[in-house]
């Protein structure tokens, strides 16, 4: 669609429990989309691109850009979060994070849309997962594959300032659609409150500068990081925002 693109799901950072069952968040085949049966065993990599790119198409050609949205030119990300059970039905879809202008409406309808999938495989056993799916609307229509940041013990888009004490030793870790690691060239980490703002750059590894901004949250702030990677000759920029909560 003209005003719209997608990227790939990510894997969800919550451990929960379904319908008396595990629902697990990491398994030896996470679920995949339909329509990729005729790959082998041996074509693993092979059948998750598949997987992959027809779950992109299927958003791509359903999901309908409000027309609040365009008209407000809201342009984001809605984060689905939803659970592929042992017999490969979507459950229980949720709104995780919103834009506004009817987006997250927009998403989840979507979402109820899909077929069934190939539930996910553990230990031998089809089990259920949990997946997020980010669905990205963007009016200049220009597509790109997803990628996710990770830090620590961190989850969800809510932080204490003592939780990111604890991890102020880790790295912060960018990955792409397929869950490999990519290097990050460029890090930022921009701290907002009151109308007042911090900010501090690094080479991919949080250095004392960005320390300094950690030490200085307080409730009620928004901590963006800004990870920069390189794709060929391209220079992509990922964000993952946290409220800064007691």
């Amino acid at each position: 669609m003209k005003y719209l693109s997608t990227i790939l799901f990510c894997f969800s950072l919550v451990l929960t429990s379904y319908s008396q069952d595990e629902v697990l968040i990491h398994v030896d085949e996470m679920p995949y989309f339909p329509g990729c049966n005729d790959f082998g065993e041996k074509q693993k990599k092979a059948k998750r691109r598949c997987s992959n790119d027809n779950l992109v198409s299927f958003i791509a050609n359903n999901i309908k850009y409000p027309e609040a949205a365009k008209e407000e030119r809201l342009e984001g990300t809605v984060l689905v979060s939803f659970v592929i059970d042992n017999k490969g039905f979507l459950k229980d879809p949720f709104v995780l994070r919103d834009i506004g202008g009817g987006c997250g409406e927009a998403a989840l309808d979507v979402v109820r849309q899909m077929v069934r999938w190939e539930p996910g495989v553990n230990k031998g056993q089809s089990v259920n997962v949990k997946l997020n799916l980010p669905i990205k609307f963007s009016l200049s229509g220009e597509g790109s594959l997803d990628h996710t940041i990770s830090w620590g013990t961190i989850k969800g888009t809510k932080v204490t300032k003592k939780s990111l004490k604890s991890n102020i030793e880790e790295a912060i870790i960018v990955r792409d659609a397929f869950g490999n690691t990519v290097s990050v060239t460029e890090l930022i980490f921009a701290y907002e409150r009151k109308k007042k703002f911090l900010d501090a750059l690094s080479k991919g590894h949080i250095n004392t500068a960005q320390r300094k901004v950690l030490k200085k949250v307080k409730p009620g702030g928004i901590l963006t990081i800004s990870a920069t990677i390189q794709q060929g000759a391209n220079f992509i920029e990922v964000d993952r925002e946290f409220e800064i909560v007691k």
